[in-house]
């Protein structure tokens, strides 16, 4: 019998085939549908996480900072279960599988690696609660203190075990966060991932100088010592900053500071061979003192009135003797440097200068600077080599790791050295009122050889008249006011073709220290006037290749000073060379890099560069 077909319009059963293909296809819909909604539910999770514990952190670390430990506690807490969730939201399925994508899945392993990174400070900062008890700190100030010059060394080193397990907890987070990489990740992803990167990074060199810190400070002071305090005078210049001019004797008894009345140094003391390798001139500093009858010396402290202004800066203004207004850290330096030689008595000079230093040390010493300011003003004082210590035979890891050691560190392989030092003839302090430029221009060749054009101009702001400590006294047909010295400028070791001359004939000398050459001149500059020392030379092998450009590194150390020393440094490359990168201070115009500025502490400075086609 013949089949009819089914009428138009009517439902044709379907296959079972096609039953499952819509059931499949349903399943794959709703899969599909449910892992949006799961990536969607995972990505606010993760997002929601980070942000969390940032903030939680930030409260956290801003509590341990200013004293109140018990109110970080719960805020680090808060910021490891934020953390939690972040990681648990990486773990959910649409994250696994979108991990498997190129470009998302590195962005996913990076937000991963931010969140764990935040538990890991998170769990230091649970660790940071339990150092701050140990050390009693609850206010701004210097902790497990009553002042500066009483220390309760028990409580530092019960605390210090802790403190060194905060600073490898967030080292070791932060080499895990840096060992992602940064490379592929896209806008708020690459930009949160840089920051958490600086961010941590800054965190653990905190940790570990704050933890080097109160190791120096139980290797210092933990028993029974003597430290020569030396406070050199910068107006009588001498490489690594000026002659000695009042030194004292600092006794310490386990964590109890006592100064003995600072007095004008000896002779033996201020006509000592200085450097600009702190670490030579402290040994010569002992010699000295010894031969002094100034004995059982454990180490040297060099502090000066930069150095000192800035501890005022820390406690506030200081009543003196003899002084209408109280030193402030606006007049302190100035007040050491001139208005304490503004007579003609050359011993009585001396006196107020040390009865002024003792002032302001015991002053500190007897006050409680807060925490923060008190790091500031070391950590730059120490970078501008206005604070150095030398400590006999121990803990040198300690001092260099914080800056302290005042090491010059001139030599090093591929490193052109910008370095001027100067030391002042006779006994005036004009040298507190000359202004001194460094300027150099290097050429590079390019068979890779540089040539030099060096010149360090010093101009003289003192007066004439009328003769005292500071300004001098007529000297062999020089006048009231005039800054006589010897000038000596560093040069690659390598260095070739040596030629220098000053503004006024002088004899000239070449010879070597601290592994460079060195070329010296004599220069004196009239009060109102300047002066130079010019010296050529040619480096043959100024430039090397790294990483497949050719690179020019420069070394910039500046001699301490009260005002800084001006640099003016020009690299001129070849003809048509190509930047590749450079040091952030190095300023590019043209063919030209250049360099300007007052510094205080030392620099590196690194230019990249490609030669044109020939």
């Amino acid at each position: 019998m013949a089949s009819h077909p089914a009428p138009a319009g009517r439902w044709r059963p379907t296959t079972r085939g096609r039953r499952v293909a819509l059931a499949v296809g349903a399943g794959l819909a709703t899969f599909v549908l449910l892992l949006v909604l799961d990536g969607v539910w995972a990505g606010r999770i993760l997002v929601r996480g980070l942000t969390s514990a940032r903030s939680e952190l930030a409260v956290a670390i801003e509590s341990i900072v200013t004293g109140d430990p018990e109110a970080a506690a719960p805020h680090f807490a808060a910021a490891r279960h934020a953390a939690d969730e972040a990681l648990g939201a990486t773990g959910h399925p649409s994250m696994g599988i979108a991990g498997l994508l190129p470009v998302a899945g590195s962005n996913i392993e990076a937000a991963a690696a931010v969140a764990e990174a935040s538990r890991a400070t998170a769990a230091a900062g649970g660790t940071m609660v339990e150092v701050a008890r140990d050390l009693g700190w609850t206010d701004i100030r210097i902790p497990a203190s009553t002042a500066a010059g009483r220390l309760d060394i028990e409580a530092f080193e019960a605390a210090l075990p802790r403190m060194g397990a905060v600073a490898g907890q967030l080292r070791e987070a932060s080499i895990a966060l840096e060992a992602v990489g940064g490379e592929g990740l896209l806008g708020p992803v690459a930009s949160g991932y840089r920051d958490a990167v600086d961010g941590l990074s800054r965190r653990a060199d905190l940790a570990g100088r704050f933890r080097d810190s109160m190791q120096l400070v139980t290797a210092m002071f933990a028993g029974e010592h003597r430290y020569l305090v030396c406070v050199p005078a910068l107006g009588r210049p001498r490489p690594g900053g000026g002659a000695p001019a009042t030194v004292g004797i600092l006794l310490v008894d386990d964590g109890s500071l006592e100064l003995r009345p600072a007095k004008p140094a000896s002779k033996a003391l201020s006509d000592i061979d200085a450097s600009l390798h702190w670490p030579r001139t402290a040994r010569a500093l002992i010699e000295a003192a010894e031969e002094s009858g100034i004995r059982a010396l454990d180490g040297v402290i060099l502090i000066d009135a930069v150095a000192l202004e800035d501890l005022v800066w820390t406690i506030g203004d200081v009543e003196v003797e003899g002084q209408p207004l109280a030193l402030s850290d606006e007049t302190t330096t100035s007040a050491l440097e001139i208005d304490a030689f503004l007579g003609n008595a050359p011993p009585r000079a001396a006196q107020r200068h040390a009865d002024l230093v003792s002032q302001i040390l015991v002053a500190f010493l007897e006050r409680r600077p807060g925490l923060e300011s008190f790091a500031l003003a070391t950590a730059s004082d120490a970078r501008g080599r206005h604070l150095s210590i030398y400590l006999r035979g121990r803990e040198s890891r300690l001092i260099r790791a914080l800056g302290l050691d005042g090491r010059a560190r001139l030599k090093s392989v591929g490193i052109l050295p910008v370095v001027a030092s100067w030391s002042t003839l006779g006994e005036s302090h004009v040298g507190a009122l000359v202004n001194t430029t460094v300027r150099e221009t290097i050429t590079i060749r390019k068979n890779g050889s540089a040539s030099v054009d060096a010149q360090v101009l010093f101009e003289n702001g003192a007066g004439t008249d009328p003769p005292s400590v500071l300004l001098g006294r007529p000297v062999g047909g020089l006048p009231v006011g005039t800054f006589a010295s010897d000038v000596t400028l560093y040069l690659p070791e390598t260095a070739e073709d040596i030629a220098a001359e000053t503004s006024r004939p002088s004899p000239i000398r070449v010879g070597q220290d601290l592994g460079l050459a060195t070329v010296t001149g004599s220069v004196a500059v009239r009060g109102g006037e300047s002066t130079t020392l010019t010296v050529t030379y040619l480096v043959p092998d100024a430039v090397r290749t790294v990483e497949g450009a050719r690179q020019v590194a420069l070394r910039v150390v500046p001699q301490p000073t009260m005002a800084g020393v001006l640099f003016q440094i020009r690299v001129v490359l070849p003809d048509g060379s190509t930047f590749v990168s450079a040091s952030p201070g190095l300023k590019r115009r043209g063919a030209t890099a250049v360099f300007a500025g007052v510094r205080e502490g030392a620099v590196d400075l690194e230019l990249r560069f490609g030669l044109g086609q020939a």
